[in-house]
This record gives C-alpha cells, sequence and structure tokens, in this order.
C-alpha cells in the first residue's frame, strides 16, 4: 500500500500521485479510503476526504460520538450533546445538570425523532425529544453521580432494548426499558462501544481489544491490537460495522512520540484497508461514520 503525507487544502484530489508527499505536521494516509468520513476528533467534529484533508470542521469539546444525519447535519456527544447544521447553527442540544464527571458520552438519533443521550455523569440512558425535554429515562444500577467511570456509548436497539458500555464494571449489559437485564458480557478490560451485528452476535471496543460475543455469550472472533504487524495501534474505541464485514475503528490517545494510529479500516481476516494518522492535530479520534462522495451514511452500516 501506498503512503500519502498531504499538505493543506490545495492538495486536495492528488490520490493518483504515487510516493510519499513530505510534510512534518500533515495526514498520513496508508492505502485507499473509499469515500469520506465523519470523525470526532479532539476539540473537533470534522470531515476527513479519502486523502485525509479536513473539508469541514466545527470546533467543541473532545468528541466521543458522532453522526451525521440524513438532513445533512451533524449530531455529536462532547460532555453536551448537540445537533449542528452545515453552516455550523445549533439546532438541537441538550447539557447534563450534572456537569461533573463529563456529561454524555453518547448520543443517537431515533426513528421517532427523539434523540438517545448516553449520560456518563449521572449513569443514565435518556430519550430527548426536540425541544431538549427528557421524554424517557432508564437509571442504571451502581452508578456514582459525577464520576467519570460509569458509561461509555449506549445504544437503543431495533428490539426496543438498551445496549450499553459499564466503563467500572468492564461490562456491556443489555436492559429492557424496564430496566432488566437480558444480556451480559464480560470484558476484560474497559467496554468503550458496543453494536449489535444484523446476525445477532454483538461487537465490543475494549481498548486493545475488539471482540465479537454471540448471543450466549461466547466469543467467536477477536481483533487485539497486536494483529497488524507494522501497524501500531493503541486505543481501539469507537467501532463502525460496513455492509461488506469490515470494521472501521477510531483510537482514543492514539500517538506516543509522534506515533501511532488514528483511524483504521480492517478486514474480518485482519488486513489492513487503510489507516489515517495525523498525531500534531487530533490525538484522540473516538468517532468515526464512513460516507459516500456526497457525505451521505452508507446504506447498512452498524454503528
Amino acid at each position: 500500500m501506498k503512503t500519502y503525507r498531504l499538505r493543506g487544502l490545495a492538495l486536495f484530489g492528488i490520490a493518483a500521485l504515487s510516493g510519499t508527499l513530505l510534510a512534518a505536521d500533515a495526514p498520513v494516509v496508508t492505502g485507499t479510503l473509499a469515500g469520506n468520513l465523519l470523525v470526532g476528533g479532539s476539540g473537533r467534529v470534522m470531515i476527513l476526504s479519502p486523502q485525509g484533508e479536513v473539508v469541514w470542521e466545527h470546533k467543541c469539546g473532545l468528541v466521543h460520538d458522532a453522526w451525521r444525519l440524513p438532513n445533512g447535519n451533524v449530531l455529536y456527544a462532547d460532555g453536551a450533546v448537540a445537533e449542528v447544521t452545515p453552516d455550523k447553527k445549533i439546532v438541537f442540544q441538550y447539557k447534563s445538570e450534572v456537569g461533573q464527571g463529563g456529561g454524555a458520552f453518547a448520543c443517537q438519533r431515533l426513528q421517532d425523532g427523539n434523540t438517545l443521550v448516553g449520560e456518563n455523569s449521572t449513569g443514565r440512558v435518556l430519550e430527548v425529544d426536540p425541544q431538549g425535554k427528557i421524554v424517557f429515562k432508564l437509571e442504571l444500577p451502581g452508578m456514582q453521580q459525577g464520576s467519570h467511570d460509569n458509561m461509555r456509548m449506549a445504544r437503543k436497539l431495533a428490539n426496543g432494548n438498551y445496549l450499553v458500555c459499564l466503563k467500572a464494571g468492564h461490562l456491556v449489559q443489555e436492559y429492557t426499558p424496564k430496566g432488566e437485564v437480558v444480556l451480559e458480557l464480560k470484558t476484560g478490560n474497559i467496554a468503550f462501544a458496543a453494536i449489535r451485528t444484523p446476525r445477532g452476535t454483538t461487537l465490543v471496543s475494549t481498548l486493545d481489544h475488539v471482540t465479537e460475543f454471540d448471543a450466549s455469550g461466547k466469543k467467536v472472533w477477536d481483533l487485539a491490537n497486536t494483529d497488524l504487524p507494522g501497524t501500531k495501534i493503541t486505543n481501539m474505541t469507537g467501532i463502525e460495522l460496513l455492509p461488506g464485514g469490515d470494521l472501521v475503528i477510531g483510537c482514543y490517545a492514539a500517538y506516543a512520540d509522534g506515533e501511532g494510529t488514528g483511524l483504521l479500516r480492517v478486514t474480518r481476516e485482519k488486513k489492513l484497508v487503510w489507516s489515517y494518522a495525523n498525531p500534531k492535530a487530533d490525538g484522540s479520534l473516538m468517532a468515526v461514520q464512513s460516507l459516500d462522495k456526497d457525505n451521505k451514511p452508507l446504506a447498512g452500516e452498524i454503528r
């Protein structure tokens, strides 16, 4: 695979060039990105071109979760949850009443127009209407108000249940709306993100591994951060399952001494498709969503 090191927007669209373009503070893309990417970085949410160039950005906090919505807006969680238009107007916002502990780390726009909020600071999973009113509340047991270590990603599933990553317990649990636990997955490290696949398995990122569990909790597939020779990977956090089965992964605190990988795409056979690195611009890239050339989400992706 070729490596490209690009310098600024002036070089946008030159993927056909061969070799390496040198610039000490430029992004490095190895392989070929299939399309654009929505990415949550350190202090911004942005769209990257296939060459790793920033083609749109919105300044904010440390982004844990982000979505390109069908209306073209971007929904993101950086302690608060906000929806921003392409011209950077905030049209929806939810802020936790408890700021200590980081506020909200997870978000998801639901089919009825409400927004799922994973509120780490209170240990609650919420549904909020477009006016910012809480219309559903699931208080998780054993949470400590104001703690940074309650939960990470949360998702509402097609069956109406909630899939929640519990940081301190190294657990993923699936809750009914009444709070009943119907599935518990024990992980060997911090559970950051969990997604339910079309075949009913659950993929979980735990910093040094991405593991797939069947419905009984048995491990059926695993990717370690040491499984890709020549690619330095630290903390695998945000995960996306593409229609063809590949995984796109974002990494927290991705670099040490300027070395590391911020984003990567890998096959189920553990082959690297592409990687992205930009240690001087974004030390953490926890949220990632693949887009097509028109900046629309790919049909069939799971996050």
